[in-house]
């Protein structure tokens, strides 16, 4: 990569910039930072010379961003907030901010989190606007995580990453209105004879309930796989499946639909999860404020 000097940079580029990789079109783009659209045109013609590439391709009667495009983007969400405060000399404030935070986690995850976290964010920072990623066991390997702010894992992550513990949970099992069980509680031998259906964002990979089972000696039957939440909880009004959940989502949602939980048997432990970020991020003053809300979301008392 040579040197970029920074005599030679435009940065009044910028604005336009951003404001093409978010409109995808020259006329918005030019409405938005109140620019005539053969100004905003002459300025995506300089970008696409300085910084070699087209940015934005035409795809039938719209434009899409090239990867370059796209990472851009992402990396200007960042930058721009930062060089504002630092002109400014101010600060961090989350109701003067503006950003775009992406968060990986799975649908348990998701919902336990982005609730409380999208009414904060309404609430103390509304420039602020939030992406949910699926989350999978392998994503510290992603070559893009650095452009994911937060992940929100029941795994350790590598000694590579930033992380930290932040709360733990035990699985129920959620039983289908049709499965007849009679006792208040569930023994490994009841679990067994189920029919389960099975919640799994990754095909082929055992789950974080199959692999302890396995490890135990025991197989349940699986008669449903499905990728997606909502889907299996619907099953479970009409069938005798069983499915298997952390109690933070498993309690709301039998409650609701007026469904039995019980305890899943001691062969499947309780879970930890825990907050990941890449070390980019670890001074950044919204991630810092990011990183505390989302603490004090399962610890009040922090506040």
């Amino acid at each position: 990569m040579s040197k970029v000097q920074f005599r030679n940079v435009d940065l009044n580029l910028l604005v336009p910039l951003k404001a093409l990789l978010h409109e995808r079109n020259v006329t918005r783009a030019a409405e938005r930072i109140h620019l005539s659209q053969s100004a905003m045109s002459r300025a995506l013609d300089r970008l696409r010379s300085e910084l070699g590439d087209e940015l934005l391709v035409r795809t039938g009667r719209n434009y899409e961003l090239t990867p370059r495009g796209s990472e851009l983007l992402d990396e200007l969400a960042q930058v721009m907030p930062r060089l504002a405060r630092i002109w400014a000399g101010e600060t961090f404030s989350p109701a003067q901010s503006e950003g775009h935070i992406r968060l990986a986690m799975n649908d348990y995850a998701s919902s336990v989190v982005l609730a409380p976290l999208a009414e904060i964010c309404g609430r103390l920072a509304p420039g602020i606007t939030l992406e949910a990623v699926p989350w999978h066991e392998r994503i510290h390997e992603e070559t893009g995580l650095v452009t994911t702010h937060l992940i929100l894992s029941p795994l350790s992550a590598p000694s590579t990453f930033r992380s930290e513990p932040l709360f733990d949970d035990v699985f129920f099992c959620v039983l289908g209105r049709k499965l007849k069980h009679s006792r208040a509680f569930l023994t490994t031998k009841d679990y067994l004879t189920f029919r389960h259906v099975s919640v799994e964002m990754q095909p082929n990979l055992q789950s974080l309930i199959d692999r302890p089972l396995g490890e135990a000696g025991f197989q349940r039957r699986l008669a449903v796989h499905v990728p997606f939440l909502l889907a299996a909880l619907r099953m479970l009004e009409t069938t005798d499946l069983a499915l298997t959940m952390p109690a933070r989502l498993a309690e709301p949602v039998a409650a609701l639909h007026d469904l039995r939980s019980l305890k899943a048997p001691k062969e499947i432990p309780p879970i930890r999860y825990f907050m990941v970020w890449h070390p980019r991020f670890e001074s950044d003053p919204l991630h810092m404020w990011l990183r505390e809300t989302v603490r004090q979301i399962f610890h009040p008392a922090l506040r």
